[in-house]
Formats: structure tokens, C-alpha cells, sequence
């Protein structure tokens, strides 16, 4: 994010869609956010604000949030971690639990992740990315070719997870990898595994859990370093 400075002389305001302006505040502020300014008469609009920025929205008639994939916007903060378990916490404080699927929902951040992706409930992606080198590095990571094949498909695949929120092509990636693990490090294939064991947990396919932990089993990779990988592959 080096790239980008932060100046007032010009400051952008984009203003985000949604299906029922007091609904989305209301979300919003059971994130830690405070309404600034609410109008709902002769339109609806809205502005929150935290941590010294705004979000604005704007009421669209016949908005359909389920199918509403394509608005957004990037915040940039200081730890994406840190403020993915806050608002997690407010999601089970409030709802009883973190949603990862459906309108609203949470990415799936695990530990050393840079970034996360918080649709709200109009369908607006709002993606949360710490601030510094790592969030590019990270990116830049599946286009390095002096790497094996399992790291390859590992970082390719984490470009999906992460980056464009789609399992299914990470998932196919690593199964295309695991067809060529014979000859490749053992530990390797594990930490491939065991990251097509979180996909396919995310994705309800049980089938493929058991297979890939049978293939796990088969390794002979010690418990401890079983372990210490799964560590990268839970969500914080």
C-alpha cells in the first residue's frame, strides 16, 4: 500500500448502495461505528464514521443484497487482524456467532493473513487490509518461480481465499497440486492437505475431508509438525 498517500487537499467520498438506509446504520453501528449524519426523507442516506474515516450510503429502490457482489470499498488500518477479532466479538455478542456465509458475513482470516472482506447488509464488500508491504508481498507470493510445486499451489490458492473470497478455485487449485505429490516434500504435501481440509470444511464436503486425511495419514509427517502447520490454516 506504499503506492498510496494520504492527503486532504482532494478527499474522494464513495457512496455505497443499500436495500433500507436505517438497516445498514444500524449494522454498522453494532460494529463500533457512530452515525453522523441519518436522512430518510424526501431519500435515505447515511454516513458512519470510526477511526477517523466515513462510509456513506445511499438507498437504491429494488436493490437485491443476496446478488449484490460487485460494490465496495478498501479501508486501510493499522491491524486487520486486530480489528477482525473486534468485530467478530461483536458479531457473537450480538448474534451468537461469526456468519462466514449469507448477507452479512466475514471472511475467514487466518493467523498472519493481511487482509479480511466484511459484506454488510446491503451486499457491500468492504475489505479491511493492514497497512504496509505484506498485503502486496503476500499477493506477489504465487508469482515467484524459484518455488515448489506445494508452494505454488499453496499461494496461488491463498490468492483465491484472500484476495477474491472464492474457495472453490483455491480448492481446485490444491487438488490439481495433490495429483503430482509423489516425488514432492512430504511436509509440503501436509501443509497442502491440511489447507484443502479447512476449504473443504468451509465448503461442507465432508467426502473430501476424510480422503485428504487418509492421504495425511500416509505421510509420515510427526504429529507436532501436524500441528504446528494446521496452526496457519485456523481461523483467528
Amino acid at each position: 500500500m506504499s503506492a498510496y498517500s494520504i492527503s486532504r487537499e482532494w478527499l474522494t467520498i464513495p457512496i455505497l448502495p443499500c436495500a433500507s438506509v436505517v438497516e445498514t446504520l444500524d449494522f454498522w453501528v453494532m460494529l463500533g461505528y457512530t452515525i453522523t449524519y441519518k436522512q430518510t426523507r424526501p431519500y435515505q442516506y447515511g454516513v458512519v464514521e470510526r477511526g477517523g474515516y466515513a462510509l456513506h450510503f445511499g438507498h437504491v429502490k429494488g436493490l437485491d443484497k443476496q446478488a449484490n457482489s460487485f460494490t465496495g470499498c478498501l479501508v486501510v488500518v493499522q491491524d486487520a487482524a486486530a480489528v477482525y477479532n473486534e468485530l467478530a466479538g461483536r458479531f457473537k455478542q450480538h448474534t451468537g456467532k461469526v456468519p462466514h456465509t449469507g448477507v452479512p458475513r466475514m471472511s475467514r482470516m487466518k493467523p498472519g493473513a493481511t487482509r479480511f472482506t466484511l459484506t454488510d447488509v446491503s451486499g457491500n464488500a468492504v475489505i479491511f487490509i493492514s497497512h504496509g508491504e505484506r498485503d502486496q508481498e503476500d499477493w506477489e507470493a504465487a508469482d515467484k518461480r524459484e518455488q515448489s510445486r506445494m508452494m505454488k499451489a499453496l499461494a496461488v490458492a491463498k490468492r483465491f481465499r484472500d484476495y477474491k473470497n472464492d474457495d472453490v478455485m483455491a480448492a481446485k487449485t490444491l487438488d490439481v497440486a495433490l495429483k503430482h505429490r509423489e516425488r514432492e516434500s512430504p511436509k509440503e504435501v501436509a501443509e497442502v492437505l491440511l489447507m484443502r481440509i479447512e476449504l473443504a470444511n468451509a465448503m461442507n464436503d465432508e467426502k473430501r475431508v476424510a480422503e485428504c486425511n487418509a492421504i495425511l495419514q500416509q505421510l509420515g509427517v510427526e504429529e507436532d509438525e501436524l500441528l504446528l502447520i494446521n496452526k496457519r490454516y485456523k481461523t483467528i
